[in-house]
């Protein structure tokens, strides 16, 4: 299975200082960096100039994550910012945001007014937020959970609850996450310059 969780290309590395905010709009800023679904190398496979699976075959927002949809009609792959996680209850409370990339990144960008091109910015990627609805939903049992670790390289490892939580806490990075039958069964934190 593929990973869907890609590491901005190499290229772009020294870029990573340069990070995106987790507002309400889109857009890159001077802050501390955001592990993207952005094409690139696959984060712990070394293999390059694959791109993660878009929330669409398309590459753009899926019918699923419309502004009005209920957490309920959540199905597939969402990207989202992280708003709280219970570890007791083991539920995520999240911030849907619509992803694109590649072509799709640049026409949003442009239907939005974006030009900033910075760190693949509406080249490679790009998301919007314009509704901030919180949903939550459950974490299934033994769902696969895993965070950036940037110690000897980037690379995804496998984390539980708490410590996800706390990744994204402290990066207000966004995370790329499966829904099936209800529940969260896949969740990775993304980096994004």
């Amino acid at each position: 299975m593929l990973r869907r969780i890609v590491l901005i290309p190499v290229l772009l590395a020294p870029l990573a200082a340069c990070g995106h905010s987790s507002g309400g709009a889109s857009g890159p800023t001077a802050s501390a960096p955001v592990v993207t679904s952005a094409p690139a190398a696959t984060a712990g496979t070394g293999s390059s100039g694959g791109a993660s699976t878009p929330a669409s075959p398309s590459g753009s927002a899926d019918p699923s994550r419309a502004a009005g949809a209920s957490t309920a009609a959540l199905t597939g792959t969402q990207h989202a910012f992280l708003k709280s996680a219970d570890p007791a209850k083991h539920t995520i409370t999240f911030d849907l945001v619509d992803w694109f990339e590649g072509k799709k990144a640049a026409a949003a960008c442009k239907e939005d007014g974006v030009t900033e091109t910075a760190n693949d910015w509406c080249v490679g990627y790009y998301y919007r937020n314009k509704n901030t609805k919180l949903r939550t939903l459950p974490v299934k049992p033994g769902a696969k959970l895993r965070v950036v670790d940037m110690t000897g390289g980037m690379k995804l490892v496998d984390a539980d609850l708490a410590t996800f939580r706390k990744a994204l806490d402290e990066t207000h990075h966004l995370f790329v996450f499966d829904v099936s039958g209800g529940q969260i069964t896949k969740a990775d934190e993304v980096y994004t310059p």
